[in-house]
């Protein structure tokens, strides 16, 4: 076994893997490898992610500590690793073998846009890491990423990244499903009170698609206050209840802008803002530049 002890942190993102040589697709959004053995390594670091990944392992072992806890992954395990995580000392068995998928954050977001209880999904991943697959599942997984290699090694298109995220889509779609087996109506009983709250923030953003941006609505609707249902967001998910409204109510602008032939007047009524000039504004503050800009860059 290769032992790596790890003391300084190294932050791993989309941004700053884009030069892995050892990656067989990077896009801003994806990253894919084939295998993670290859993947160069600082024995000095703790990784820390900025990013959803993936690691299936396809022969072997794999262990590493993932925020101080141990795990332990065998042949036809997926692990999950979601943003903001620590992952360090980990060691390798001398035959394991495993692939590995990245995702931005923003990406999730959008392929699963219209996804029905993914929150529960996340949940669980975030309490049980590692899913054994059953062999026929393992054969649809490895279907798709085989898919997905074959699309990789080809001469590029212009719907090349299009049918990348179709691939990604499905998959994502499949693990959901397949997690549907394990998440019982008791998990709820498995959760924190602040858990709970920040579940029900989330379903309340889902269902309006961020087209109420203050914090004191879903406060109110939550039955707890402005100032305690922010805390409860930031313990939980490192990130306040503002920025999961800014990002709920940005993808979706963003999904509408890309994917439907509404005019931005009809958008800015969609997503109540007051007027279309104030939806300009708020989207040159998220995104850089005007509605119509966006739209044409998509």
């Amino acid at each position: 076994m290769r032992v790596i002890e790890n003391n300084n942190i190294r932050e791993v993102s989309m941004d700053n893997i884009k030069d892995e040589e050892m990656l067989n697709y990077i896009d801003g959004d994806i990253a894919m490898a084939d295998d993670i053995k290859e993947l160069p390594y600082d024995e000095n670091n703790t990784i820390k992610l900025s990013m959803v990944v993936v690691i299936m392992c396809t022969q072997g072992k794999l262990q590493l500590d993932v925020n101080g806890n141990t795990y332990v992954i065998h042949e036809n395990d997926l692990l999950f690793c979601r943003p903001n995580i620590l992952l360090n000392n980990y060691m390798i068995s001398p035959d394991f073998e495993g692939k590995m998928l990245g995702l931005s954050e923003r990406i999730i977001q959008q392929l699963l846009h219209n996804g029905k209880h993914i929150w529960n999904k996340a949940f669980y991943i975030s309490k049980n890491p590692i899913v054994h697959l059953e062999e026929d599942s393992r054969q649809i997984f490895g279907y798709y990423y085989e898919l997905m290699k074959i699309k990789v090694n080809q001469s590029p298109h212009l719907y090349h990244k299009e049918v990348m995220y179709s691939f990604i889509q499905a998959a994502l779609y499949e693990i959901c499903a397949y997690l549907d087996k394990f998440i019982t109506s008791s998990e709820d009983d498995l959760m924190r009170q602040g858990d709970i709250l920040f579940r029900n923030f989330l379903k309340l953003l889902e269902r309006n698609k961020g087209k109420e941006r203050a914090v004191s609505q879903y406060a109110k609707e939550l039955c707890v206050t402005p100032k305690y249902l922010s805390y409860t967001c930031k313990t939980v998910s490192k990130k306040t209840a503002l920025k999961w409204i800014h990002e709920y109510t940005t993808e979706n602008i963003r999904y509408m802008l890309k994917h439907s032939d509404k005019s931005i007047k009809e958008i800015s009524d969609e997503m109540n803002f007051p007027n279309i000039s104030f939806f300009g504004k708020y989207v040159r503050a998220h995104f850089g530049m005007s509605p119509r800009e966006v739209r044409k860059n998509m």
